[in-house]
């Protein structure tokens, strides 16, 4: 006898799932035997602090950040591990108050290349938190380009301020701060990237709340990521109809959860009027999803969980008005336009 699946099942690996399954019932079906080894990663500190070294700032290198090792030279953006066994870098500003360098860790500056940003380029960051990767943005941009920034919570956009003030030149780079909806956000086809780091469910914060206990079903459930998941298409539906057409759209979530992550850029994509498409990415550290990739701790050195989705805008329209079933790939990057 078939038994139905109930309203806000799941299917997981091909089997369903009920929409009242936990946390760990969840991920176990998701992850299989790995769920125990990621799950203790995920309990466990987040990866070693770095720090983005500012390029406005006019303090010599040398004296602003002695013994600092920079983690990866093949990133555009400069991120740096204090050594001799210290844990911070101690903070520093030049004679116009403008600070050395912004805490950045290291998956996120690798997230960020894949905005692929120009120095002339229009930039939108549609849900720019308090601050952190909108400072890293504006490393790669010139005071030709233009960059808004937004954040719709008061305290956020206020601390977003601030963050900006101390690091970011008004005469070097043309930044725009808002406070507005992104889920309303009505701007066709006028930046040339945008960057949404949509909310979400963020199961390792909860997961180190829980300091190892069971998590209830009041601090994590199937139905709150399947609400955050429409919120989350929402705002994707606006950044990729914000994107001029030759644009790119950066999508990222730090969850772990594939309702929030591939599915809601599979449905974005099917129900979009513009004619988009999902690019292939060169991985430089995580594993590949249906769309994109995920840098998770147990495999990446404590850095993580961090998603990350390249949508390549061709046109404000399909050529079909038919809905698609599914996102269309590309096999390589397209060229910048």
């Amino acid at each position: 006898m078939r038994t139905r699946r109930g309203r806000g099942d799941r299917k997981v690996n091909g089997t369903a799932i009920k929409s009242t399954a936990t946390l760990d019932e969840f991920f176990s079906r998701h992850y299989g035997e790995r769920w125990p080894v990621l799950r203790k990663a995920l309990c466990e500190p987040a990866a070693r602090k770095a720090v983005l070294w500012n390029r406005f700032c006019q303090l010599p290198f040398e004296d602003a950040m002695p013994n600092a090792r920079r983690a990866d030279p093949g990133l555009l953006l400069q991120i740096f591990y204090p050594t001799d066994g210290e844990e911070f870098l101690p903070q520093t500003s030049d004679a116009f108050s403008v600070r050395a360098h912004c805490p950045l860790d290291y998956a996120t500056a690798v997230i960020l290349e894949h905005l692929d940003v120009g120095s002339f380029d229009c930039v939108l960051d549609m849900c720019a938190g308090t601050g952190g990767r909108a400072v890293a943005i504006s490393q790669l941009l010139s005071s030709d380009a233009s960059f808004t920034v937004n954040e719709q919570r008061s305290d956020r956009c206020a601390r977003l301020r601030r963050l900006l003030k101390e690091y970011v030149p008004i005469n070097y780079v043309n930044v725009t701060v808002t406070q507005r909806n992104a889920e309303t956000w009505y701007e066709p086809s006028a930046y040339h990237r945008v960057f949404l780091d949509a909310p979400c469910t963020n199961e390792r914060q909860i997961l180190q709340q829980c300091r190892g206990a069971p998590v209830s079903a009041h601090q994590w459930s199937l139905k709150a990521c399947s609400d955050a998941s429409r919120a989350q298409r929402s705002l994707l539906l606006r950044a990729i109809e914000t994107c001029r057409p030759g644009g790119r759209v950066l999508y990222t979530t730090c969850s772990l959860c594939p309702v929030e992550n591939d599915d809601v850029v599979c449905e974005a994509l099917r129900v979009t009027r513009c004619h988009a498409e999902v690019l292939s990415l060169q991985v430089r550290i995580g594993e590949r999803t249906r769309f994109g990739f995920i840098i998770l701790p147990d495999r990446c050195e404590g850095h993580g969980p961090l998603y990350c989705c390249v949508i390549h805008k061709v046109s404000d329209k399909r050529e079909s008005s038919e809905e698609d079933d599914g996102a269309s790939t590309n096999d390589t990057e397209s060229d910048r336009t």
